[in-house]
């Protein structure tokens, strides 16, 4: 007797299903983390933009005997971080500034660091729920 049985080739649908299983949970587990660390990156465009700005203002004064609070002076709009941060001068005198990045639209999502200040003296600080050493990565 003989019996006409075909070898199978493929995957029957129960094999699909877990593979399927099997790569659903680790998007679930590797996107969150991605995204963390994507907005962790952006902390250091902030950052790097507000140490630009000190060294800015440095020259700045060095010509004009003052510190401005007006960042066109300065050669940077408030976009100088990129889309992720919005920076400001909220203070300056003839002696002292404060330059701030605050996060906005898809940053405001990491509230460990919100926003980031920078004094005349090197004062580095921020708002959020990590210290600021954490934030300014050190």
């Amino acid at each position: 007797m003989k019996t006409n049985m075909r070898n199978s080739a493929g995957f029957t649908l129960i094999e699909l299903m877990i593979v399927l299983a099997i790569i659903a949970i680790l998007a679930a587990i590797a996107i969150p983390s991605y995204r963390k660390y994507v907005l962790r990156g952006h902390r250091t465009d902030a950052t790097a933009a507000l140490q630009d700005l000190a060294a800015r203002q440095e020259s700045y004064y060095f010509s004009n005997n003052a510190y401005t609070n007006d960042l066109s002076k300065l050669g940077a709009a408030a976009s100088v971080a990129g889309t992720y941060f919005n920076v400001t001068i909220p203070s300056a005198t003839s002696t002292n500034y404060t330059i701030t990045a605050t996060a906005q639209g898809a940053q405001t999502a990491d509230t460990a660091c919100t926003a980031f200040s920078l004094t005349r003296a090197g004062v580095q600080s921020s708002t959020g729920t990590d210290p600021a050493a954490k934030c300014w990565g050190h």
